[in-house]
């Protein structure tokens, strides 16, 4: 079992928020969590400039896209920091998300090189798998502080981490995060930005199915990281 490092709130605690992972509602609970004066923000502005650094202070949260392969990771910003807590989700099924949602952009004026000649989907997953025989900044192995080890991919989270959310169980992650943070324990949570995405971004989930397996050999990395959290959550319990 992964070895979670007590949350010590004399020092800041790093909050990344890997995209498409209930992220928008986790900071909703954390702004409840430790009031806006304490909680603080890590995205990019609208024309795409840098996060801001913040002078942190004991007991202050810093919430937000990290990525180190973009130049704004958590190290980058916060050299210091110690204790990080983070949400992961089914990898195939954020890849699909992100697929979508980069078209979401797209369509409503937003710049997205990735997608400047309109490839298909089919394409966007050999452009992706072609990187990741390095290491890709749309992989969420990128938003973490260092590199996964292949050979040992827990150790990335080794007493470094106070928790491991997973999207599947948001309330029972979000239930033990409170209680490592020593919050009230919530009956319920509330979700944001949760969109259809059959209705919002295009076909549902299903239809991408043929490709999983695939997903699953070319991203194993991936899928082993977010099954140690899920074997977190599941002994947390």
């Amino acid at each position: 079992m992964t070895h979670m490092r007590a949350y010590d709130p004399s020092r800041p605690l790093i909050s990344l928020h890997i995209p498409k992972t209930a992220g928008m509602s986790l900071r909703s609970t954390l702004t409840d969590w430790f009031g806006p004066e304490k909680l603080h923000l890590h995205y990019r502005g609208d024309q795409g400039e840098a996060p801001e650094r913040h002078n942190l202070q004991p007991g202050d949260c810093v919430h937000g896209h990290f990525n180190r392969l973009r130049g704004i990771g958590a190290l980058d910003y916060y050299p210091d920091a110690c204790q990080f807590i983070t949400f992961l989700r089914d990898p195939f099924s954020r890849f699909v998300s992100l697929w979508r949602y980069l078209h979401f952009q797209k369509r409503h004026g937003v710049a997205v090189p990735a997608l400047d000649d309109d490839p298909s989907f089919d394409t966007w997953f050999e452009r992706r798998a072609e990187a990741a025989k390095g290491e890709d900044p749309f992989s969420f192995l990128a938003q973490l502080p260092w590199v996964t080890p292949p050979d040992n991919p827990s150790s990335i989270f080794e007493n470094n981490f106070v928790t491991i959310g997973i999207t599947e169980n948001y309330l029972d992650s979000v239930r033990i995060l409170a209680t490592a943070l020593s919050f009230p324990v919530p009956d319920d949570v509330i979700h944001i930005n949760r969109a259809d995405d059959k209705h919002r971004l295009g076909d549902p989930i299903d239809d991408f199915s043929k490709w999983r397996k695939r997903h699953e050999d070319v991203f194993h990395l991936e899928h082993e990281v977010y099954e140690i959290g899920c074997n977190f959550i599941k002994n947390a319990r």
